[in-house]
């Protein structure tokens, strides 16, 4: 199994020196791995899963679990022992990621979310709108909600360049309607806005991956057409907040900074998961800077940091070649 190279020594040390059990404090442990700020308050973070994130693969690629934790007194027990159902190839590759490239996908995080400062009126806003309109109106009982709902849908969509070659150029709003009603059924519920743990995990990518065969299906059976993966993953985005949109501009940054596949796929969700837990002091630090409106997901600051490179790229390479 390979994994974050920030984590891969706790596993050496265990090799070396963990015998059949050994306790750690945080401090001890933060002396051989950085501890994650989630793991300082979360329980699931230590948890022995057979689809493990980064940081959990650190003693589990070694052999170990997690015996036994506590938060309050910052201790842990790790001892030699095999996740039931473990295999050693259930974690995505490894991704080796250009760290300057990285650091200016980072930047250009920051610069995609500070554009939107001096035009109140800025196009990328019209996420925010959408999403907020979703999560505020939970459980909709009343068409005049579904109504105002596909509106914001219809809205954001467009201002992103979804209507452009897509058979939704060819509808009204309303076409929307039972895919509204279909990401508000309970079933979903577990998706609304993951956090980075969840994104890495298989279970989670998976089910993404179903919600948007169904979103499909609603489509198609409405007579609309089949959406393309970037209209999926648009939606997806901008309603649930579960997964950045594979867009060109996303899929070029991707590509370019060796992150992930840029294929939608629920491995290469699991990827970019684990690269936000990786680098989860970069990706943590811009989401508070993006915080002054609404809560911004990991998903979409996954989203904005890989558009905006991917965009950049793009405009300094037509200059280039002008």
């Amino acid at each position: 199994m390979a994994i974050g190279e920030k984590y891969a020594p706790l596993g050496n040390w265990l090799k070396e020196h963990g015998g059949d059990s050994v306790k750690l404090t945080f401090d001890e442990l933060n002396q051989i791995i950085p501890i994650p700020n989630h793991a300082y308050k979360n329980r699931p973070s230590w948890a022995n899963l057979s689809n493990p994130a980064s940081f959990c693969s650190s003693w589990i690629s070694a052999g170990y679990v997690v015996d036994s934790i506590s938060l309050e007194e910052q201790w842990v027990v790790f001892r030699k022992g095999e996740v039931q159902g473990h295999t050693h190839h259930s974690k995505p590759p490894y991704r080796v990621v250009d760290q300057k490239k990285f650091a200016e996908a980072i930047q250009a995080g920051y610069e995609c979310y500070d554009s939107m400062k001096d035009d109140p009126h800025h196009r990328y806003l019209s996420w925010e709108y959408c999403h907020e309109a979703f999560r505020l109106n939970r459980r909709p009982q009343i068409d005049a909600t579904i109504d105002y709902l596909c509106l914001h849908l219809a809205w954001y969509l467009a201002s992103w360049g979804m209507l452009r070659n897509s058979f939704l150029m060819q509808k009204d709003y309303k076409i929307h309607a039972d895919v509204v009603r279909l990401i508000y059924q309970p079933e979903w519920d577990d998706l609304w806005d993951l956090s980075p743990e969840k994104l890495s995990q298989e279970y989670y990518a998976d089910r993404i991956m179903k919600l948007s065969e169904s979103i499909t299906e609603a489509y198609v059976a409405s007579g609309a057409g089949i959406p393309t993966d970037t209209l999926l993953t648009k939606i997806l985005l901008g309603t649930v907040g579960c997964v950045p949109a594979y867009d060109r501009y996303f899929k070029k940054a991707l590509a370019d900074t060796c992150a992930a596949s840029q294929v939608f796929s629920a491995k290469s969700i699991r990827t970019l998961g684990n690269l936000y837990l990786d680098h989860e002091d970069e990706f943590e630090k811009l989401r508070k800077h993006c915080g002054s409106r609404i809560e911004y997901p990991a998903a979409k600051i996954l989203d904005m940091c890989f558009f905006e490179y991917g965009f950049q790229r793009n405009a300094s390479s037509q200059e280039d070649s002008d």
